[in-house]
């Protein structure tokens, strides 16, 4: 191992490509902190942040041409990045709000850190304000007063699938807000 320790990553790399454990040890001891370092930074959960190094570090085991990577930290950085936002979109979709169904788990996530919870509340508000009324009318009695679909098409004279198609529609446009706000947040940080 001592002899590896004074290699480039270029030539790790290539003995990396022979399948060389030591030449991946070296490379993992080498780059795992600062790895680690984004995750965390973004993450803010060590278990997550951990299994994205691992993962990322058993990409580049797997990595079908190690030997053919110009520049390891920026592979490794990109590799991160897209890790990350993929952990993110993965975890989104497991996020609803108690007023307007978008976030669930609030707290595990910790998005109130990350993405000022209160500012995102406000353009969700924001957004929903911009319907046609009868809309937000729908949406406010679905959400905050958490009447069903036959109980709101009573009160509006409407149907009950008219019903839920605007809640659905209007889900699908606050879950692109939120997907903006998510992705801008993360950029920002």
């Amino acid at each position: 191992m001592k002899a590896y320790e004074s290699i480039s990553d270029s030539e790790l790399l290539l003995y990396l490509a022979e399948k060389d454990h030591t030449a991946f040890t070296e490379l993992y001891t080498r780059h795992w902190k600062v790895v680690y370092a984004i995750c965390i930074n973004r993450i803010k959960e060590p278990a997550i942040a951990e299994d994205l190094v691992q993962d990322i570090f058993l990409s580049l085991w797997t990595h079908a041409q190690p030997q053919n990577i110009r520049n390891l930290e920026a592979y490794l950085f990109q590799a991160t990045k897209f890790s990350i936002i993929k952990h993110i979109n993965k975890s989104q979709k497991h996020l609803y709000t108690n007023e307007y169904g978008l976030f669930d788990q609030l707290e595990d996530y910790n998005l109130d850190e990350v993405l000022h919870y209160k500012w995102v509340k406000e353009l969700i508000f924001q957004e929903v304000e911009k319907l046609p009324l009868k809309t937000q009318l729908i949406f406010r009695y679905s959400r905050q007063d958490h009447l069903n679909s036959k109980e709101i098409a009573d009160k509006l004279d409407i149907s009950p699938r008219t019903v839920e198609n605007q809640i659905s529609k209007v889900l699908k446009i606050l879950r692109k807000v939120v997907k903006t706000i998510i992705f801008f947040a993360f950029f920002s940080i």
